[in-house]
């Protein structure tokens, strides 16, 4: 006899699919924009989905499942687990395992839950070619300046040789080419700065540097001249 599993499946496999669907169906309905009389172009948006799931319930004993979950539940007292199955057209009930309606609702939520997307703009000043500041600001789309903000900077090494090497030249970022802080807060402007020490060993070439602050990432080379 076919194992149980094979017929049944947990409710996550089940939530999952529908969600792909959902995704699907959404990602098709912006490949079709309309046109208004007006010129601009109406995107289609799915903002709630609700389902209704008429299925099968049964409890099985499986180790196996349990190490699927054992970082959600690392703590069981047993390797029991409910399992689902959709009822057949021809099936209301099931005389061997209960008959159950699973309902639920998929709501489309705007990025950012709904506020303006952060922004990210850094900027460098060479006035000294030794002491470059390197001077970030943070606000939103509507215009309004993010305070408290954490920056995190990075000499990018590999991402600095890697460019170079493309652009055919041999290159090295010197130990001392470094920044005076990699860790800023943003003042209530929302602008942050520190200082790219350029080392005297430091070879010409192409210096990168990334910038990270709310899941934003900016990416801004520095070209050190003889």
């Amino acid at each position: 006899m076919a194992d149980v599993t094979d017929a049944f499946s947990t409710l996550d496999d089940f939530l999952l699919s529908l969600a792909d669907g959902v995704a699907h169906a959404q990602a098709e309905l912006a490949r079709l924009p309309a046109s208004t009389p007006s010129g601009p172009q109406t995107l289609y948006q799915l903002p709630r989905v609700e389902f209704e799931l008429k299925m099968n319930l049964t409890v099985v004993q499986d180790q196996t499942l349990s190490q699927r979950y054992r970082y959600l539940r690392p703590i069981r007292a047993g390797d029991k687990h409910l399992l689902f199955k959709p009822l057949t057209g021809e099936e209301a009930a099931s005389t061997l395992e209960i008959a159950a309606t699973v309902k639920g609702v998929f709501i489309a939520v705007p990025p950012n839950n709904g506020l303006p997307a952060p922004l990210l703009r850094t900027t460098l000043d060479p006035a000294d070619r030794k002491a470059v500041v390197v001077k970030v600001a943070v606000s939103n789309a509507a215009g309004e300046a993010l305070a408290g903000v954490e920056v995190q900077l990075n000499v990018d090494r590999e991402e600095s040789i890697a460019v170079n090497q493309a652009a055919g030249r041999s290159f090295s970022v010197a130990a001392d080419t470094a920044l005076d802080a990699s860790v800023l807060t943003t003042d209530e402007t929302g602008a942050a700065q520190t200082v790219l020490r350029v080392g005297g060993a430091q070879a010409v070439g192409m210096l990168v540097i990334t910038v990270d602050a709310l899941s934003r990432t900016d990416t801004i080379i520095y070209e050190v001249k003889a």
